[in-house]
């Protein structure tokens, strides 16, 4: 078995193996909405790094490229090869990490993860598909559709990249297919290159990217489900340059942006506030989240290394320092155990996970306590009487439904709250304390659980 930390010189990209699908299909269409979230970013300190203990582990170095790992809880998934070449998924679920392959007709790609299920493409003769399977019963599902690929799944929801519609390969539309009630749903319906989905765990949210034709001038969408079959649509960015690599924790939505002049992380509330950029030094890349957790790959002196930034505490924590470059990496965050999957180069590609738990820190203010200290920002602003009453009385409202247990309410009248402040304008409430005050309420709703 090779080392990982053994020095390799050949440091090759990460080599990727997808076939252009041109296909058409027709499938049910629904309205979605489309709203407007055009904000400035503004940049969050270059947080002080320190490093991560943890765990690290071979998930596979077997003969063949090991690639694109994915990781749910204890169920992780990649793509690699079987004894004779053909390309199959992978699985392992902790604790036993016993290697297993989903059936397939090998020339499967793309997996993606949530709880027991794997989604993932396929090659075939009618230009592609997309199939689940269950590590637990076993059974196989394919979702009815041809020239459909890269599937990603969270909860009962499967988003997909669509080419049934046009002929061109950069032409496609992106669709979701509902797992509980095996309904087909298409989010968009126009004549740019949608793709590179990513499904909040929940299936409440999904983010991609919108781009040209020839794949440049990209920008992040959202669409939030409101009931099962309607999904509200919005644009994340609207920013020169490139945008990319989305992923959502069902609240936040984070990704990467080159408009700064490198690859920088950014992140905003998928219901409407600030965006914020990651100040770190060098170019990041391969951005994912579970809970305040985000994870990538930054370009650091011998490479790339795998990085780790905690939204609650602003701390940036480093995985990796090795001479290889790392790439692909995902995290998830389960019961107080993170697990952070990712391939890097050696004779060729290979597979490793790291596990850890965060450092202990002093519990986060309760909802109450937050809520009251929102309350206070308010009041200290001078707003308009009547405006400062509305507010407050919002918060109020919340604050009982809190002290009540009654979670649904609190989360509709912090709804309401961030509402009535987008709502007005400069003139009532400036720019950076509508900020402020939506990002609290964001961040209290993201403490409750508010979906």
């Amino acid at each position: 078995m090779r080392s990982f930390f053994e020095v390799i010189g050949n440091r090759r990209r990460l080599k990727q193996q997808r076939t252009v699908i041109v296909f058409f299909l027709a499938m049910m269409v629904v309205a979605v909405h489309v709203v407007p979230n055009l904000v400035t970013a503004r940049s969050a300190p270059a947080p002080f790094v320190t490093t991560l203990s943890g765990t690290f582990q071979v998930v596979s170095n077997a003969p063949g490229d090991q690639t694109r790992p994915v990781v749910d809880c204890n169920l992780m998934s990649y793509t690699g090869p079987d004894a004779l070449g053909n390309s199959l998924i992978h699985y392992q679920a902790a604790p036993q990490n016993t290697d297993h392959w989903v059936p397939g007709n090998g020339l499967d790609y793309g997996s993606d993860v949530s709880g027991n299920r794997i989604a993932f493409g396929e090659d075939n003769p009618t230009g592609g598909g997309i199939a689940v399977f269950n590590v637990m019963t076993l059974f196989r599902t394919d979702i009815p559709g041809a020239k459909r690929s890269h599937p990603a799944i969270g909860g009962d929801l499967v988003a997909y990249e669509d080419r049934s519609f046009f002929v061109g390969p950069n032409l496609s539309e992106l669709g979701v297919y509902d797992l509980s009630t095996d309904t087909d749903i298409r989010l968009t319906d126009d004549s740019l290159f949608d793709k590179n989905a990513s499904v909040s765990p929940t299936g409440n949210a999904v983010v991609w990217e919108k781009c040209q034709p020839d794949g440049s001038g990209c920008n992040i969408y959202s669409s939030i489900q409101t009931s099962p079959d309607s999904f509200t649509t919005r644009a994340l960015t609207n920013a020169a340059g490139e945008n990319r690599q989305p992923d959502t924790n069902g609240q936040i939505a984070v990704y990467i942006s080159d408009r700064s002049g490198e690859n920088d992380i950014y992140f905003q509330p998928l219901a409407g506030g600030a965006e914020t950029r990651i100040a770190i030094p060098g170019d990041q890349r391969d951005v994912s989240i579970s809970g305040n957790l985000i994870a990538f790959e930054s370009q650091a002196q011998l490479g790339y290394d795998v990085f780790v930034y905690d939204l609650n505490t602003a701390t940036l924590y480093q995985v990796t320092n090795t001479p290889v470059d790392e790439a692909s990496s995902r995290i998830s965050f389960c019961n107080g155990v993170g697990r952070i999957v990712y391939d890097t180069p050696a004779a060729d590609y290979d597979v490793y996970a790291f596990t850890f738990q965060l450092p202990s820190s002093p519990p986060p203010p309760s909802p109450a306590t937050q809520i009251n200290d929102l309350i206070a920002l308010v009041r200290s602003y001078g707003l308009l009487p009547a405006l400062e009453s509305t507010l407050v009385g919002k918060l109020q409202d919340a604050l009982a439904a809190v002290n009540a247990g009654n979670t649904a309410t609190a989360c509709s009248s912090l709804s309401s709250f961030i509402s009535k402040v987008q709502s007005q304008s400069d003139r009532k409430i400036a720019p950076e304390q509508k900020t402020e005050l939506i990002n609290s309420a964001n961040q209290i709703k993201t403490n409750l659980g508010c979906p």
